[in-house]
């Protein structure tokens, strides 16, 4: 009987193809089990959770457990961990819209930039 590795790719045979020495299903890059960490830590730059870091990975990439190894990997994550049941961010509400000019004034300091200080005095009405 064929090693369990070897079915999942005899079983995909139809739709491996090679392109400059990569070896491709279909439009994704099949991975090694050597670059799976690179992979991994690439696709979870930005803790993009389980869900959003499948979608991407099956857009580019694809190796045997590739499902079962980002789950593991965002399970592994502390921060991920840390902010995996935050509540959601509170709608913006947005602002009236003035009725005159200069009635409403949004003022705030920008420095240093390039050594100077500034002030910034934006007219909602105007903008």
């Amino acid at each position: 009987k064929p090693d369990k590795k070897i079915q999942t790719f005899f079983s995909k045979r139809k739709e491996l193809s090679t392109h400059r020495n990569c070896l491709l299903w279909g439009n994704r890059v099949v991975i090694p089990v050597c670059g799976k960490s690179r992979v991994l830590q690439a696709l979870h730059l930005g803790h993009p959770g389980i869900e959003r870091m499948k979608a991407l990975a099956r857009s580019y990439v694809w190796w045997p457990g590739m499902d079962h190894d980002i789950e593991v990997h965002v399970q592994r994550c502390q921060e991920c961990q840390q902010t995996r049941h935050a509540p959601p961010k509170a709608p913006v509400h947005p602002w009236e819209i003035p009725e005159k000019p200069w009635s409403r004034l949004h003022i705030d300091f920008a420095c240093p930039f390039q050594g100077q200080e500034f002030l910034i005095i934006v007219d909602a009405m105007s903008k």
